[in-house]
């Protein structure tokens, strides 16, 4: 067979220097069956033969060979089979693998849905038990928080109680320790007063004796120069006085007597009070200590052990009460949110666990007492700042529940120093200069007695006189000392009473520290407290909350935030099987896709090959019509063909004559022709059944058709050889097949 190649499409299988328009292929087939193939006269394999063959659009087993009995095979072959022709035609064998694999992998999905479900269900099953628990957790975590809302409300209650206790006690102890200081002037003006009186005496006496005696004079010198000497051991005894308080008064800045006591033992396990713990700019002194609350003379110590050690020191010796911070129950103190967002705020410096200086021992003490309050410039820049207690520079307050406490610290100051004036330094300094000035007075009366002495001659007084005057100074004294002996007692039972209420108040403050330190546990406003109910009413409604709690039997307290965490995952559980789902339609439509443009495919390959059949049927019958059903209109069924020649009803295939069954099925396999092109066709006995009439027809449109392809037809048909444009005739030879050329007649 020679092919062109004037268009070079062969020259891929050619020699690198070798060209040429045309190519040439063949196949011997020896007597024993086997066979030899050739390009271009020589040897070559079978796939090259079979990749040229495919260059050409050459397919030996497609309709460009019509082998024989192929006209009987279209005319006896079922619909479905003649369905499969035009699949094969139309190439709709890529959409049925697609759709394979499709399925495949929808079949794979189909069940990864199913699973996936199962355990969606069962999570929902579990998901429904959990929250059925965690509605029972949420009602006893209430009911926990209404107890302890109670207990708040409560340890509020005896706060003010206790707070309104101390204030009546510091108003007590005020007017107490005011009215001491009023009799302890008086009586040292009624002690002056006396001296003077019985110094007057005394002088009347001398002078009623002898005034004019010298000698009298001179003792009376002497006694003056006495009191000056008594009353500088006096000034003496004043500024030792002095130097004591300064130096209780630097114990007091340190700590209180107990703690002083304790610190003084060097036991172990004693760090030392709080205040000396710490250290701050003096600009932050007042904000601290008010921060600090009564914390300041706290013991900070090394356990509880050593705690009651200290506790059990202070009973046995009867020093006095100290609170003590224990490092190893201390709990660590995180600093809350809304106070790291309030520390942002314009106006406020820091925590004041960070303005502190401490060594890093003594952090959880300082988190402890200071916890998360904030220091601030003045109240105006947080008065917009709720939930965080902080503490000005001035020593004002706001608490977390946005109440404000100021202007009181000159007036706190003040008390202070009122309540504290009998062993204030100062009064001893001013005590001293009074007593000095006695000194000079006492120096005036010797130089007023030695100019007596000159003057005794002519001074001599009347003795009725002296006599009634010194009569009237004994009954004045007589009062004074009277008088003098009840200010004693008052005095005495004054600071019998300050001493009574000073332990009662001390008890007082450490229970009120006590409820202070449990009550800012809780962390309630207190907007948010019942705080007119009574003590009573609230421990009743705490005992009802405890009932409604042992009703509620056991109760899983971790379901709040299991449900949370199971209900995130179920979610996202959710979210994957909906993927799955959506991975499961787009599948589908995937399928749907491939269905719908392989019947476009096949559908246009059917209605190509129809109209030519309708066509080449009309021509050969020389009129009629026929057509190509397509059952039920479904691709996947099967083909009719179904012929009408003129004068006739309509019939398939099946139904026709013999010589109508042939030229029907001889239509359908040119108009596949039409639609398979190729550069020649091979067409072995097509008209084998044919009568006259019928050959010349086919003849015709043989040699209309050869006028743009060319038809080697194998034939023993008279008529089809003599319109042949070449024939060629086929003997046999010794067993040698032989061909040789045959003249047609003109």
């Amino acid at each position: 067979v020679y092919l062109d190649n004037s268009s070079g499409i062969f020259d891929e299988f050619l020699e690198e220097d070798e060209e040429s328009d045309e190519v040439s292929v063949a196949r011997k087939i020896t007597q024993a069956g086997s066979s030899m193939y050739k390009f271009q006269g020589t040897n070559c394999k079978k796939s090259k033969i079979d990749d040229i063959a495919n260059k050409a659009s050459i397919d030996p087993e497609g309709y460009h060979f019509v082998r024989q009995g192929k006209v009987t095979e279209i005319v006896e072959q079922s619909d479905t089979e003649r369905r499969k022709v035009i699949d094969e035609l139309s190439g709709v064998a890529k959409f049925d693998e697609r759709k394979e694999e499709a399925e495949e992998e929808l079949e794979k999905v189909e069940d990864k849905l199913q699973e996936q479900e199962i355990k969606l269900n069962e999570k929902r099953e579990h998901l429904k038990k959990l929250k059925e628990e965690k509605e029972l957790a949420k009602q006893y975590r209430e009911l926990e928080q209404r107890k302890e809302k109670l207990e708040a409300s409560k340890l509020e209650v005896r706060k003010r109680a206790l707070s309104n206790q101390l204030a009546n006690i510091n108003t007590d102890t005020s007017e107490k320790k005011e009215r001491l200081e009023e009799v302890d002037k008086e009586l040292e003006e009624l002690d002056q007063e006396i001296d003077n009186k019985q110094d007057r005496i005394e002088e009347i006496e001398e002078q009623m004796g002898g005034n004019n005696d010298i000698q009298h004079l001179e003792n009376r010198i002497e006694k003056k120069k006495g009191k000056i000497e008594n009353k500088r051991d006096k000034v003496e005894d004043l500024e030792e006085t002095i130097k004591e308080l300064q130096q209780m008064q630097s114990r007091k800045n340190t700590g209180s007597r107990a703690v002083d006591s304790v610190l003084s033992l060097n036991k172990d396990g004693v760090y030392g009070a709080f205040q000396d713990l710490i250290s701050a700019e003096d600009r932050f002194g007042i904000a601290m200590e008010t921060a600090a609350g009564g914390h300041m003379n706290d013991l900070v110590v090394k356990d509880k052990d050593v705690a009651m050690e200290c506790i059990n020191y202070l009973k046995r010796e009867n020093i006095g009460r100290a609170r003590t911070l224990p490092m190893d129950k201390i709990k660590d103190r995180s600093k809350s949110a809304k106070s790291q967002m309030a520390k942002k705020k314009k106006g406020v410096i820091g925590y004041a666990t960070e303005l502190v200086n401490y060594d890093n021992k003594y952090e959880k003490a300082v988190n402890h007492v200071f916890s998360d309050t904030l220091i601030a410039e003045d109240l105006d820049s947080v008065k917009n700042i709720d939930g965080v207690r902080v503490v000005t520079l001035d020593g004002d307050v706001m608490s977390r529940g946005g109440s404000m406490t100021g202007g009181k610290k000159k007036s706190r100051k003040k008390k202070s120093k009122k309540l504290s004036q009998n062993l204030d330094p100062e009064k001893k300094k001013e005590k001293k200069k009074e007593v000095e000035k006695e000194i000079e007075s006492l120096q005036k009366d010797i130089a007023e007695l030695k100019q007596m002495k000159e003057r005794k001659k002519e001074e001599q007084g009347s003795d009725e006189e002296l006599r009634n005057e010194k009569n009237e100074i004994r009954d004045k004294l007589k009062d004074e000392r009277e008088k003098r002996q009840e200010l004693y007692s008052e005095q005495q039972k004054l600071k019998t009473k300050i001493d009574d209420v000073g332990s009662k108040k001390a008890n007082l403050k450490a229970e009120l520290e006590n409820v202070k330190d449990d009550l800012e546990e809780h962390d309630y406003d207190e907007d948010e407290l019942k705080l007119e109910a009574s003590p009573e009413d609230l421990k009743k409604k705490k005992k009802k909350i405890l009932r409604k709690q042992n009703s509620m039997g056991p109760v899983n307290m971790r379901a709040i935030k299991e449900y949370k965490e199971k209900k995130e995952e179920l979610d996202e559980f959710q979210e994957q099987v909906s993927e799955i789902r959506q991975e499961k339609l787009e599948i589908e439509d995937m399928i749907d896709e491939i269905d719908q443009k392989k019947r476009n495919c096949f559908m246009e390959t059917l209605e190509q090959i129809q109209e030519s059949f309708g066509r080449i049927f009309t021509e050969l019958f020389e009129g009629g019509e026929a057509k190509l059903v397509l059952e039920d209109d479904d691709i996947e069924k099967g083909l009719k063909i179904r012929g009408k020649p003129p004068g006739k009803e309509p019939h398939i295939i099946q139904a026709l004559s013999g010589g109508e069954k042939t030229m029907t099925a001889i239509a359908f396999i040119f108009a596949i022709l039409e639609y398979e092109e190729s550069p020649f066709y091979i067409m072995d006995e097509i008209d084998a059944a044919l009568d006259k009439s019928n050959s010349k027809k086919l003849s015709e449109l043989l040699k209309d058709y050869a006028d743009e392809n060319q038809f080697i037809v194998i034939s023993h048909n008279e008529i089809t050889v003599r319109h042949a444009e070449r024939a060629y005739g086929v003997t046999m030879q010794d067993g040698v097949t032989k061909m040789r050329s045959v003249e047609l007649e003109a």
